[in-house]
């Protein structure tokens, strides 16, 4: 009975920290600031004065593309219809065609207003289907009948900004290769007639690997004619995804994509949209995962989809890969027993055949190694007070394999085949850093990688509860990031040496961020993944959440040493930590909402 009165205390405060959480405990972001976000979208959607001067700047733009919106019509309430094509009709960019698809021919109300949007508007055209013929051929429809040189893919029921084309116009002057461009959105509710904006989706700069989890770029999709031609068949399979399959495509063939980090496009919430109610297309997740497949066969072949829990969010799981080894450097410089720990621990969990462990210790440390002669150990003797990035570039220098996973010796890898999935990952064309999920000794979440912002370098996701999925179910699926933690890093040994290692004279995690940019200044990108966790040594602060207290090895002195050998780099902001959320805060909120 004790046990059962005692289980009750504990599940009784776990609910009030939770439900009633302390300052600087669990922060809210974005996602959930609504207050804070419907003032942030007020005060940044673009003035009347701004719009009366991009129509007057509009009509001197020489050889302006056009741009058609093609949107399938289903038994569409009349409200639904006039928002939206009323925010069409006003973009300040004119040259644009507005292909409405009836596929509800019967609904005599409907074909009478679009076919009076058609007569008063010489942009709009009707195509009048003889039935529905479901989403993705009616799209196929409008498809056909559309002119322009890009085509936007809008749902019946949203609407967006006056602005969105000017955007997208100012971006392809800047470079004309762009063949995808997407925008910022939020989800919208309409009270007492008036749309009020409630959860804002900041999204990253093209992330090719988080797209091979999920769909996160949704709307506004705007992609090149020539690229929709070019694309397999599409037809009711993809049904629910056809979205997500035309843009894991078209991303794949385009030259440029470019991401508006503005939100420009409404997502309405209703109870027929998967914006309120994930199960009111069920056929769209046989036809997500296939999407995805087709995207996996031609850049993973080896790659399955697992699952994550999380509807229409999934993962890779990468078998062996053919060909491959690997050297484990571990840092030894701590307790003399953390080397025979992470040892047994990779005994137990390690299913990666050709794989060597270098241990990295100061002279006159014993690593006991001697009891895993299963194990291929190799042990570098490094002078003492040496600092940690010289000597993993020490044990980098020994190692032989063709990729290199750096750890500590108090930490060790929790979930299965962890080689595997990091090298697999690191195998993918472009990639060239890879690294998991690092998690404090008490489970909770570490370092999900980091943002380079113009307010600093922080880490991601610190002290969320492991199995929390944070904004936007980021911490369920691959993140493109401009850094990752040294912990579990994974990168192959010719990048590493062509790089010349790390720079040792970093002291704490802004080594790794350097290291990191110099992977992406080569052309390669950083990818973190959940599907890898590794369990640290590290305590857990007791203010979890407060940044300015919680990351005591991101050091000013290293900041300074970061920006005196890369002085523009945070000035020109992070392409994967969008500029609309509060760059001090590593936890996704408002900019400006901040205390942390």
């Amino acid at each position: 009975m004790a046990s059962v009165l005692n289980f009750a205390k504990r599940s009784a405060r776990f609910l009030r920290r939770h439900l009633n959480p302390p300052k600087n405990d669990f922060p809210i972001d974005a996602w959930t600031q609504q207050k804070e976000y419907a003032a942030w979208f007020e005060a940044h959607r673009a003035t009347p004065q701004q719009l009366e001067d991009q129509r007057r700047l509009s009509g001197d733009i020489a050889d302006a593309p056009l741009f058609s919106f093609i949107v399938p019509l289903y038994k569409t309430p009349s409200e639904y219809l006039h928002t939206m094509a009323d925010s069409v009709l006003a973009q300040t960019y004119p040259k644009l065609e507005l292909v409405l698809v009836n596929a509800s021919p019967e609904n005599a109300e409907l074909c009478d207003e679009v076919n009076a949007y058609a007569r008063h508007d010489k942009r709009v055209k009707v195509v009048t289907l003889d039935a529905n013929h479901g989403i993705t051929e009616n799209t196929n429809r409008g498809i056909e009948a559309s002119a322009g040189e890009f085509c936007c893919f809008l749902d019946h029921d949203d609407f967006v900004e006056p602005d969105v084309l000017f955007e997208y116009v100012k971006a392809l002057r800047e470079n004309p290769a762009i063949d995808v461009l997407y925008c910022d959105e939020d989800l919208v509710v309409r009270e007492n007639g008036v749309f009020v904006p409630r959860h804002p989706l900041f999204k990253p700069d093209y992330s090719p690997e988080l797209l091979l989890c999920k769909n996160y770029i949704i709307h506004l999709m705007t992609v090149r004619r020539t690229l929709i031609d070019a694309m397999p068949v599409r037809d009711s399979r993809y049904d629910g995804a056809q979205d997500y399959n035309m843009v894991l495509f078209a991303t794949l063939h385009a030259r440029a994509v470019r991401h508006i980090a503005k939100v420009l496009y409404h997502w309405r919430i209703s109870s027929a949209s998967t914006a309120a109610n994930p199960d009111a297309k069920p056929y769209s997740q046989k036809a997500y995962r296939r999407s995805a497949w087709n995207r996996l066969e031609r850049v993973a072949p080896e790659g399955r989809i697992v699952s994550t829990g999380i509807v229409n969010i999934h993962n890779l799981w990468f078998s062996r890969p053919t060909n491959q080894s690997v050297s484990v450097i571990v840092d030894c410089a701590g307790d003399t027993s953390d080397a025979a720990l992470f040892l047994e621990f990779f005994r137990q969990n390690n299913s990666f055949e050709s794989c060597e462990i270098v241990l990295v210790a100061p002279e006159g440390v014993d690593v006991s190694a001697d009891v895993f002669s299963d194990l291929c150990i190799c042990v570098v003797e490094v002078a003492q007070g040496t600092g940690v990035f010289a000597r993993l570039n020490a044990g980098a220098r020994t190692a032989t394999g063709g990729y290199l996973v750096f750890a500590d010796a108090g930490s060790y890898f929790i979930t299965p085949e962890p080689l595997e999935q990091l090298v697999g990952l690191c195998a993918l064309e472009g990639v060239g850093v890879t690294s998991p999920k690092t998690l404090y000794a008490n489970g909770a979440n570490r370092m999900f990688g980091m943002a380079v912002t113009d307010e600093g370098i922080i880490p991601l996701y610190r002290g969320y509860p492991d199995d929390f999925p944070a904004y936007q179910c980021n911490l369920r699926a691959f993140q493109n990031v401009s850094a990752a933690s040294v912990e579990g890093m994974c990168v192959s040994r010719a990048q590493f040496n062509e790089l010349d290692g790390f720079d040792e004279m970093y002291e704490g995690e802004i080594g790794a961020a350097d290291f990191c940019h110099r992977v992406i200044a080569a052309g390669s990108r950083v990818v973190t993944t959940p599907t890898v966790k590794l369990q640290t040594a590290a305590t857990c602060p007791e203010r979890r959440y407060d940044l300015a207290t919680n990351a005591p090895e991101f050091t000013q002195e290293d900041l300074t040493r970061f920006d005196i050998k890369w002085p523009s780099v945070r000035a020109a902001g992070d392409p994967y930590f969008n500029r609309n959320l509060d760059q001090r805060s590593g936890y996704f909120q408002v900019a400006g909402s901040s205390d942390t």
